[in-house]
């Protein structure tokens, strides 16, 4: 799972890089690095149930309210333009919408991993390590 989870940072990192082309960059980058902070955070094995439980709601229907109201004509429309440039504003909200669903997923992964895991005996859910001394 650690090796997935840093695989996943490096796609999130390229995503929010890729997104500086973009015209809402101030959007789109902290969207991607959310997601690739959490699953640093999985690869470390500390999982925020709090901050999961925020971001889930979030990705999924920001990625609802982008993704086009006809999905087959969405396709005509990719396949008719034939490469992958933003010819029109619904295509590039429906690649948007896409990108934020794999968030959503990802995420929801992690999160349910972190709930199960803060039901163990003895794990630690703070970010901090606390001593015996403490």
């Amino acid at each position: 799972m650690k090796y997935i989870s840093y695989f996943l940072v490096f796609i999130f990192v390229v995503f929010s890089v890729l997104q500086f082309n973009d015209p809402d960059p101030w959007l789109w980058v902290p969207a991607y690095l959310f997601s690739a902070y959490t699953a640093y955070c999985s690869g470390r094995n500390y999982y925020n149930p709090m901050l999961l439980l925020m971001l889930c709601p979030v990705y999924f229907f920001w990625a609802w309210h982008l993704f086009p109201d006809s999905v087959s004509f969405w396709l005509r429309q990719e396949q008719k333009a034939g490469s992958l440039d933003m010819a029109l504003p619904f295509i590039e909200e429906a690649r948007e919408s896409l990108g934020l669903f794999f968030c959503f997923v990802v995420n929801l992964i992690y999160l349910v991993i972190g709930l199960n895991k803060s039901r163990l005996p003895g794990y630690n859910t703070s970010i901090f390590k606390r001593t015996e001394n403490d």
